[in-house]
């Protein structure tokens, strides 16, 4: 697969190129919600200091004060020595919790001190999908523990207790990782829910992240979780004296004083990692002080009441918001994140700077706005903010080709309507230029059209895909073998084709690509639920194929919109069939160069599938040339283990004739497919089998061994199209494998087949890279893109591997 932090390195330069991320500020000095970023002068709302007390004056003292008394910095571990401040500050955020506190470096470090401790080897750990970043990161270190890790769907309370009743006699304890207020969204965790289960589950613990929801709600600020429930028994709260609380660090609170002394003592980042520094331990204890004076309750009902005022304004611009909530955290549903940078850059332009919420902290069709409010804005720039919003909300979304309804759709919203003041329409523009049909058989195309633009696309030739309609469509089969064909076509207004597609929808097992580690551990799941981890996905080509699927003359003028009017009808296909991802499949490194900033310009990202194995020159005359062409380790691995043993077999290229021989080549691939996790898909129909024994296109190669001439004892079924020879199929029996080097031995004999048929490069397809590259392949990079709906099958993917 892609390397995450390559993808990732892909999505921020897109970022930073459409001019959304990573800007400077040019001021001077900032003194209220004005900020200057380059030329420009905008009213900030992406400020998460709710309550504005940045530059309250008691808070600035305190920041010099502690300057002028004890410097610029104090550089000792925590474990030698600590500025009397920490101590002053810790006594008064345990008068503001009543509960003991340890103040970390930053709310991160403290989730790093803390989690390690308190979870044990034999705990197990329950993580909401939308659970924030630093939380996540900390879970990597208890998964190299072997703490067992499950992650649940976003405030999923049903399946939070069934996961608790399913672990409770097999660990000691369980622990739910979750956000007070979760920062993209800006919506809570259901606490009521969350405090009935504590109360019900002796095992059950609570690990919960209130940065976003501290100061601004709570007694004394004490955040958003603390004034919906009491500090539990089993619960440990982590939250920030960044954002409402104006200065620096984290915080984390515990039930009970051992709790707090075992994380002092043994927490590695209190050990290991800095302090906060004089200045604004400073200003943390003045913050505190403030927050325990009566002057707080003040500034939450000054921001409350702009909160309120913001929520009555959205609703009367019938501006759409994924959850309604008190919280200053506002998101606002888009769709795909050009769309969101579109709109991001209008409001620059109007004077305004709002943040992106996208992937990958939300799903990639569900990136949004997202902006706060805070006490240094006044009701007039919240006003004028949500006025202009609503204009260019709309036009960002029609230029960029979407519409309310896509949005309401993406969303699972009710109908959007909202009325602009320039009688602005949001309806998507269609294409005067290019005619798109779908069909959903390959015999309602013209046979020579369709091979004229597929001639070279693997194995997706019109009369191949005819046969695999009539095993695939058969409503009465397994799931896993019920395929919708679909057939896109698009052509100019004088009839040239532009693009051409076939694409299926299919169940998967969503570690498809996963390791074989991970594989095997949910193959071990799947014993009691054969569709545990499995979903439909709408890909080019099929469950069977090799070749991309795709044609698109990149010649022609409007080839990238008619790839975008092909991703959008995957989408619907996908939408329509309750499918969970869409997916391009089979592009070549050069492809991939060249369209991977498409991709995810549509919203796909890049997945590197296994690496395809190739001999693309087959025209030796000999096998003294043959050899020749081979690198001196691998003929010399070639003589050792697969000519020295060439004389123990007879190849034969007869297919199967009877039931019987035919039964048995299947049960040889069914031996493969059992052990193949490396590329983990379903087991194929037996009616394949028969299929490809009757039909020309398919060659079958069977090795049996002379000592044992009665049953083959590998097989290779291949395609072959055109010059080309695809070895799609392998069987073999392993009572024989390693004795005699069967799979070695196939794939030579594969290759000297291909060569005696004339084919001028040969397709070993996917993985056994090493025996590959033993009889002259190459390994080729391979590229998909993928649009996922939600995040969660990843999120449990990653929690195993």
């Amino acid at each position: 697969m892609a390397n995450y932090v390559d993808t990732l390195d892909d999505i921020i330069e897109n970022a930073i190129d459409k001019g959304v991320i990573q800007h400077f500020t040019s001021n001077e000095e900032i003194s209220n919600s004005k900020i200057q970023i380059e030329d420009s002068s905008l009213v900030n709302f992406g400020s998460c200091s709710y309550l504005g007390l940045e530059f309250h004056s008691a808070i600035k003292e305190g920041v010099l004060g502690a300057l002028q008394r004890y410097g610029t910095q104090f550089s000792t571990s925590r474990t030698y020595l600590s500025l009397g401040l920490y101590e002053e500050l810790e006594q008064a955020l345990e008068q503001m919790f009543e509960k003991p506190v340890i103040v970390s470096a930053s709310t991160t470090l403290g989730h790093l001190a803390t989690m390690p401790v308190i979870i044990g080897d034999n705990d197990a750990v329950i993580i909401d999908l939308q659970v924030h970043s630093s939380v996540q990161m900390t879970v990597q270190i208890l998964k190299s523990r072997g703490v067992q890790t499950f992650v649940i769907p976003h405030n999923d309370m049903e399946s939070l207790e069934n996961k608790i009743r399913m672990l409770r006699g097999k660990h000691e304890k369980i622990w739910y990782l979750a956000d007070g207020v979760y920062s993209m969204y800006g919506d809570f965790a259901p606490l009521d829910k969350i405090e009935s289960l504590l109360n019900t589950y002796k095992q059950f613990h609570l690990y919960i992240d209130d940065a976003h929801g501290m100061g601004w709600t709570g007694k004394n600020g004490v955040g958003l979780v603390r004034s919906k429930i009491a500090h539990h028994d089993k619960m440990v709260l982590a939250t920030s004296l960044n954002k409402s609380f104006a200065s620096s660090g984290g915080c984390i609170v515990f039930p009970n004083e051992e709790m707090r002394r075992k994380v002092r003592n043994c927490g590695s980042t209190l050990i290991f990692s800095g302090p906060i520094q004089p200045p604004m331990l400073g200003g943390a204890l003045a913050s505190a002080k403030l927050h325990l004076s009566a002057d707080i309750t003040d500034y939450q009902n000054d921001l409350k009441e702009k909160v309120e005022y913001t929520n009555e304004l959205l609703e009367q611009l019938k501006l759409p918001q994924y959850k309604v909530s008190d919280s200053p955290l506002f998101f606002i549903p888009v769709g795909l994140p050009r769309i969101t940078y579109n709109i991001i850059g209008r409001m620059k332009q109007r004077g305004f700077f709002i943040n992106a919420a996208g992937f990958p902290a939300v799903p990639m069709k569900k990136s949004g706005l997202r902006f706060m409010i805070n006490r240094q804005l006044s009701k007039e720039d919240i006003s004028a903010m949500l006025h202009i919003l609503q204009e260019e909300y709309v036009r960002g979304i029609i230029e960029e080709g979407s519409s309310l309804d896509e949005v309401a759709k993406a969303f699972k919203l009710p109908k959007i309507e909202i009325e602009t003041s320039d009688s602005v329409q949001a309806e998507k523009p269609s294409s005067q230029k290019l005619q798109a049909a779908l069909h959903h058989s390959i015999l309602e195309l013209d046979k020579n059209d369709w091979e004229k633009h597929f001639r070279q696309h693997g194995t997706l030739t019109y009369s191949n895909l005819a046969q695999l309609e009539s095993i695939f469509n058969q409503s009465n089969s397994a799931a896993e073998n019920r395929w919708q064909f679909n057939y896109y076509t698009i052509k100019d207004t004088n009839g040239v084709t532009v693009l051409m597609a076939c694409f299926t929808v299919g169940l998967i097992k969503e570690d498809m690509f996963s390791s074989a580690e991970v594989s095997r551990k949910i193959e071990e799941e799947r014993m009691e639920d054969p569709y545990y981890l499995t979903s439909k996905i709408v890909m080019t080509g099929t469950l069977f194929s090799k070749g991309s699927g795709v044609f698109v003359d990149k010649n022609h003028s409007h080839w990238h919109t008619a790839l975008e009017m092909l991703i959008e009808q995957m989408q619907k296909t996908a939408d329509a069939a309750g499918a969970s991802a869409l997916m391009l499949r089979e592009f070549s490194e050069a492809e991939h160069t060249e369209l991977k900033n498409t991709m995810l310009d549509l919203g796909l990202v890049e997945l590197r599938l296994p690496d395809n194995c190739d001999i693309h020159d087959l025209n030796w005359p000999d096998q003294k040339a043959y050899l020749s062409s081979l690198g001196q380790k691998y003929r010399y691995s070639l003589r050792k283990e697969i000519l020295a043993y060439e004389d123990r077999f007879l190849v034969s290229f007869d297919k199967p004739s009877t039931e019987a021989q035919n039964q048995y080549c299947y049960e040889l691939y069914s031996a493969v497919q059992q052990k193949a996790c490396d590329l983990n898909v379903f087991k194929l129909p037996r009616e394949v089998f028969d299929m490809m024994c009757e039909n020309e296109s398919y060659d079958v190669i069977q090795l049996f061994l002379k000592s044992d001439p009665q049953k083959p004892v590998a097989v290779m079924f291949s395609f072959i199209n055109q010059d080309n020879y695809h070895a799609l199929i392998v069987g073999l029996d392993y009572g024989s494998l390693y004795e005699h080097n069967v799979y070695k031995q196939i794939l030579y004999q594969t290759v000297i087949r291909a060569k005696s048929l004339n084919c001028k490069a040969l397709d070993l397809a996917y993985t056994a890279e090493m025996e590959k590259k033993k009889v002259g392949a190459t390994v080729n990079p391979n590229y998909a893109y993928v649009r996922s709906s939600e995040h969660l099958s990843a999120a449990i993917l990653d929690t195993l591997s």
